[in-house]
């Protein structure tokens, strides 16, 4: 990762809180013509096959005062919000996008943390709260860590696959924060036959 990924790490965990009351606030603006934006990742992936910005009306705002848009809220022609775009490096790229259900809850938001173009963190909600968190380690797509969170988002599990098989081989248990408990698959099965208590 490159030399500003703590930093953008911190943006990635509370960047939906801090910024989440932007959205539609003063200071945004209708879109006069079809903004296209700033780069996306639309040819390397998207929920549901699609990123496209056709038949959605773009909001924009300016989050850092620089006459430059850097957030994009979009909405359908029923004016539901579908999905909202931020550039929270302020670089000219997208590099977060927040996807909503059709009661305009957030249930998926993804992140490219190290500005390489990549989608590094996918984070699912349930009712608003973080419930699931997808990371990759590499370049080659596959998301090997897996975090799962309880309903007040407090870490449950943690799943790596560490051979690239697809599979989770290792499980990390959580209470109140601490680990307390590792898995192993040692038989190859996809399922922890292993344990040690910390």
């Amino acid at each position: 990762m490159k030399k500003y990924f703590p930093q953008l790490l911190v943006i990635a965990l509370f960047g939906s809180t801090l910024l989440g009351g932007l959205v539609g606030c003063a200071g945004s603006k209708e879109a006069e013509v079809t903004d296209e934006g700033p780069a996306t990742l639309s040819e390397q992936r998207a929920r549901g096959g699609n990123l496209s910005r056709e038949g959605l009306t773009p909001e924009l705002a300016d989050l850092n005062g620089d006459d430059t848009p850097d957030q994009w809220v979009l909405r359908d022609d029923q004016g539901r919000l579908v999905r909202v775009e931020r550039d929270l490096s302020f670089n000219g790229q997208v590099d977060l996008w927040q996807h909503y259900n059709e009661g305009e809850e957030v249930i998926e938001e993804e992140m490219d943390l190290d500005l390489d173009g990549r989608i590094d963190m996918v984070t699912f909600y349930e009712k608003g709260k973080v419930a699931r968190r997808k990371l990759t380690m590499g370049f080659d797509g596959s998301f090997p860590i897996e975090k799962f969170y309880d309903s007040e988002e407090r870490l449950l599990r943690v799943e790596r696959d560490e051979d690239g098989d697809g599979r989770p081989n290792v499980w990390e248990y959580y209470e109140n924060g601490e680990r307390v408990r590792i898995g192993w698959d040692t038989t190859g099965d996809g399922q922890p036959d292993t344990f040690d208590q910390l």
